[in-house]
């Protein structure tokens, strides 16, 4: 192994060509560097760069979550088991605290990525300040990654869902929700910017006196013309506005489940 460390100075001048030996890194079948490595970090910051790319990722699915057990939302919850404590001083309390303690870990691997490049720049061929950074920071970014990956799958397989609360808040806006499908109906006979407005003032209507958007469309005189109540009702149900997102799902399950 010896000539693929290439010494303090870089250039092995001391080692002759007889006494060279397979190295293990050879032996393993492993690429080797051509050159000395000393100062070149850039495998050392890739690998800091994508671990916080993963960290990235995993802490985009825990802050939804996160996000989601908010009482006033509650669509879902991390993992919960009688016996857990929320809080010393209120009982009640459901705390994710889980999902806190992940974020918190994942935020601190993404944020040894940026010392870790700092440490590509070094002084000539020979700098131990780079060295001296990454033999802390590396470790702890693949301690702490190691780490959340548990956590986020212990989340993932015991996370509690709310159906229920999901339907609930899909009316909680009172219809204000389906603006643009009212607004996509209206347009083909009154034109896109006209309906746009009607429905704007329709909405800023029903959001200022917290009355229902139907209410207020069953008052509008040229909602009311063109539409009838039970097309306003279907109109208003986001059950039959969902596009293309139950292809997309199946595209997504499709794809992995055979992973």
């Amino acid at each position: 192994m010896q000539d693929h460390l290439f010494y303090r100075q870089g250039i092995p001048a001391k080692m002759l060509p007889q006494s060279r030996r397979p190295s293990s890194v050879e032996a393993a079948s492993l690429d080797c560097m051509k050159i000395a490595w000393h100062v070149a970090r850039d495998n050392q910051a890739e690998f800091c760069t994508v671990l916080a790319l993963c960290a990235g990722t995993l802490g985009r699915i825990n802050h939804e979550i996160f996000s989601l057990q908010h009482t006033e939302i509650l669509e879902l919850e991390e993992p919960f088991f009688m016996g857990k404590i929320g809080s010393s001083t209120m009982p009640h309390k459901r705390n994710p605290a889980v999902l806190e303690n992940n974020l918190a870990l994942l935020r601190n691997v993404r944020s040894i990525a940026p010392a870790i490049l700092e440490s590509m720049i070094s002084e000539n061929e020979r700098d131990w300040g780079c060295f001296l950074s990454e033999w802390e920071a590396i470790p702890r970014a693949c301690h702490l990654m190691g780490a959340a990956l548990s956590k986020t799958k212990y989340i993932l397989k015991n996370l509690i869902v709310y159906p229920k609360h999901m339907e609930r808040n899909l009316f909680i806006q009172k219809g204000l929700m389906m603006s643009e499908c009212v607004m996509m109906h209206l347009a083909p006979r009154l034109g896109r910017m006209t309906a746009h407005e009607i429905v704007y003032k329709s909405c800023m209507e029903a959001y200022e006196k917290e009355l229902p958007l139907k209410e207020v469309l069953m008052k509008t005189p040229v909602v009311t013309e063109a539409f009838t109540e039970k097309e306003i009702d279907h109109m208003l149900d986001p059950h039959h506005y969902v596009g293309l997102a139950p292809a997309f799902v199946d595209r997504v399950m499709k794809k992995y489940a055979a992973e």
